[in-house]
Formats: C-alpha cells, structure tokens, sequence
C-alpha cells in the first residue's frame, strides 16, 4: 500500500510536466477478514455503549480469526475504547500525545501534528480533508475492508441548535448548544461511499427505519441494521 506524491513540477514546451515518486505507506495493515467496524461519536453508539465494547475487545472472530473485524474511531474515543486505529484533529492531538494513545495503537492526524509531535502521528493518505468520520470509514476501505459497519454516524434530522456529539462540551470539543450543520458530514460520506462501490456500507442504527439523508437513500452499496442484527451477524464466535 503506498500512494504518488509529485515530488517537482517545471514548466517545459506549454506543459507542466511532473516528477512522481511511489511513497509506501508506514503502515502496514495486515488485515485478515475484510470487516471494520467505523465508530463515529453520535450518540446512537452510547445505547449499547458497555455491550459495544466488550463485544468489540472479545471478538475473535471464529476459526483463526477468519471472521476478525478491526476497529476505526475518531478523536475521544479513546476516553472510553482504544480502536486499532484512530483518525484525529489538531483540537485533541496534546491529549491524545500526553495520554500515552499514541504509544498503544495507530494514530492519524494532520500535517501539523506530524510536526509538532515528531513520531506520534501518521498522515492521513492522500490528505482527502473530510470530517474525522468520513475520513476513518476511507480509511476502513483504503485499508482493503470490503464489508465497512458504521456505529454512531447519527445526524441530527436539520436540527442546528446543538452538537450532535456524545463528546460536546468537553475539551476539543465544541459546547453543546454551538451551531452546526450535517451538510458536509452527509456530502463528505456520501463521496467515500461513492469512491468505494465495492464496499458493503452498514449503517448501525438505533432502528432500521432511523433517520436517513435522502441523497444517501439511492447509494447501493449502503443498507442500515440494528444492533441486534450487527452482533448476529459480525459475531461468528
């Protein structure tokens, strides 16, 4: 796994003409089944919250681990669950370095991060510059996941008085009655799921008729569970 970087461009006969060098990636994610299980921060996820987790730090996943799903979260989600891998902003990056996260599982951030913090984070491939959620779930499919579960990618049904955020209101985290708009988070996943048509989209939700955008209800590769539905058919023992 790796991506092209242009490394120089001059400007030769009209044309720019570029310079490419193939960059492997520091990571290397020896995923076994195909699955991961994306956690995004809305509050759906917290109605399972203690059952979530242990489930997801007991799975083995069957049969040398062949049904094994790896774990995707966003900023503070390791104040309640360490994922195999995290994608994060600059609001948390401190926190997340003084915590000692960086130490136990992969962490993702932003240029500046990497800079600051020298051997603490890893950039995001490609840089695509979508919310944290968007970005861990095309992380999932960059990854090699063909089967993508997504637990707490709630939206607020155009309610904009308040954080849609089990995490609002705390440090790095906007207060809870701040604006907000479910615009880009809805545009920016519908591109990952667009980018990625191969990829078996399952949104988690607290009923499978729960609140859907209506530009994510024609994607094809996207259905929508419920918890319940999840554990039977992720846990093969």
């Amino acid at each position: 796994m790796g991506e092209d970087v242009i490394t120089e461009m001059t400007y030769q006969d009209g044309d720019w003409q570029k310079t490419v060098e193939r960059i492997n990636s520091a990571v290397d994610n020896r995923q076994t089944s195909g699955r991961a299980v994306v956690l995004g921060n809305g509050p759906s996820r917290t109605e399972h919250h203690d059952q979530l987790f242990d489930f997801l730090k007991n799975h083995k996943g069957g049969l040398l681990a062949a049904g094994a799903v790896q774990t995707y979260g966003c900023n503070a989600i390791v104040r309640d669950f360490l994922p195999d891998f995290v994608v994060a902003n600059d609001e948390v990056a401190s926190e997340l370095v003084n915590g000692g996260h960086c130490d136990q599982t992969i962490i993702y951030g932003t240029a500046q991060m990497v800079l600051s913090y020298p051997g603490k984070f890893y950039l995001v491939p490609q840089n695509p510059n979508w919310n944290m959620g968007a970005t861990a779930a095309y992380l999932a499919c960059f990854d090699g996941h063909k089967q993508v579960y997504l637990m707490g990618f709630d939206l607020h049904s155009g309610h904009t008085d308040y954080q849609f955020n089990v995490y609002a209101g705390t440090p790095g985290y906007p207060d809870t009655l701040s604006p907000t708009t479910e615009t880009n988070f809805i545009n920016a996943l519908l591109q990952v799921m667009k980018l990625y048509p191969d990829v078996d989209f399952v949104r988690v939700s607290p009923t499978k008729d729960y609140y859907m955008p209506d530009s994510w209800k024609y994607q094809l590769n996207l259905r929508q569970i419920t918890f319940r539905e999840f554990v039977l058919e992720v846990d093969l023992g």
